[in-house]
């Protein structure tokens, strides 16, 4: 089952909906941004779960309009669901990708240029932190934080971002230690132009400069599916 699929079933978990409601409950907790789906494929998706037995439709028609379909889902649907869940929380973080593989190949930089990113990385983890912070703060303030799941996202991503903080705090100022002068900002010059790394360390990516961490994860708040023994 793809994050599409789950997502949908997740939805439709919550209660019974109409195809157009999905699409609306995407939009309003800006799902799509975590999502590459359209409105077409919402209804493949449905059309694809009810053919599996997970959802099931029947139409209903409301005021002089058109009949249309509303999707339940099945007990076979909801057994998939939380296994699917469960699966997702009990797997470990993959190791050996992204910034991991990074570290694992310090050696294709100079020391200046790995003080460089990984200063740069700190600078956008504080930001992150803060925003986070901040959120999780509002919701202590208005009485939401001890819904289970409020509270198992924002102490789960707090927990992370702190001691990522922390090691690159410690790694920092050890790689510092062992090349001293690396934190000084060089002269701007040919090379520095030609410097990919020093590229890399003030790119700034379009996809998470315009995303507030802070909304991503209230995005992510969704009512679980009630779980039946």
């Amino acid at each position: 089952m793809n994050d599409a699929e789950l997502t949908i079933l997740s939805l439709v978990a919550e209660g019974p909906r109409y195809g157009y409601e999905i699409q609306e409950l995407i939009d309003e907790r800006g799902l799509r941004e975590w999502l590459t789906i359209g409105f077409s494929s919402i209804y493949y998706i449905l059309n694809k779960l009810e053919r599996q037995n997970m959802l099931t439709g029947q139409y209903r028609a409301e005021g002089r309009g058109p009949a249309r379909k509303l999707y339940t889902i099945t007990e076979a649907g909801r057994g998939i669901l939380q296994t699917a869940v469960a699966d997702l929380l009990r797997q470990p973080r993959a190791l050996g990708s992204g910034f991991e593989l990074g570290l694992a190949n310090l050696r294709a930089l100079k020391p200046r240029q790995v003080y460089q990113v990984l200063h740069h990385h700190l600078i956008d983890l504080r930001h992150n932190l803060d925003s986070v912070e901040k959120a999780w703060q509002r919701h202590e303030q208005e009485g939401t934080s001890n819904a289970e799941h409020i509270q198992a996202l924002y102490t789960h991503s707090l927990a992370i971002m702190r001691a990522e903080e922390t090691w690159l705090v410690g790694f920092l100022h050890d790689w510092k230690t062992r090349y001293p002068g690396v934190e000084q900002d060089s002269p701007k010059n040919s090379e520095d132009e030609n410097d990919p790394a020093a590229h890399a360390a003030t790119r700034i990516n379009p996809r998470t400069a315009t995303t507030d961490p802070a909304k991503m994860i209230q995005r992510l708040k969704r009512r679980p599916p009630t779980a039946e023994n």
